[in-house]
């Protein structure tokens, strides 16, 4: 059983293909897809509804960490993941993450990587 939160700001044009990648993913086991809308002015409520997801609103932007907070507060089990809109997270590595979760751990946390992801030069 698990929550996925996605906090999302103006990412109408990736959502859904992240909320369905996500559904396939996560396909045969109990779930539930989250994406905080965090006060956006494009179509990314209505697009991750449109792919099965849960849109909670904000009516104006409160920043990542609001969106993050109040995915969190909705989210209906006690396994979270919390994953961007972007598609910068290698959401396909996530059965690998889970399966380190389960083996005992309280908290397993992945990395970003691949083509499309551009470290800040101030994080190396």
């Amino acid at each position: 059983m698990i929550s996925v939160v996605i906090p999302a700001f103006n990412e109408g044009a990736a959502v859904r293909q992240t909320v369905q990648q996500l559904s396939a993913i996560l396909a045969g086991s109990e779930h539930e897809i989250i994406v905080v809308d965090d006060g956006s002015s494009d179509a990314t409520g209505s697009e991750a509804s449109a792919a099965g997801a849960r849109v909670v609103v904000h009516p104006h932007n409160l920043g990542y960490g609001g969106a993050l907070k109040t995915g969190i507060r909705a989210a209906v089990y006690d396994t979270i993941v919390i994953t961007d809109a972007d598609g910068t997270y290698p959401n396909a590595d996530l059965p690998k993450l889970l399966d380190e979760y389960r083996k005992g751990f309280n908290m397993a946390v992945g990395a970003r990587t691949g083509p499309h992801y551009h470290e800040s030069l101030l994080k190396s």
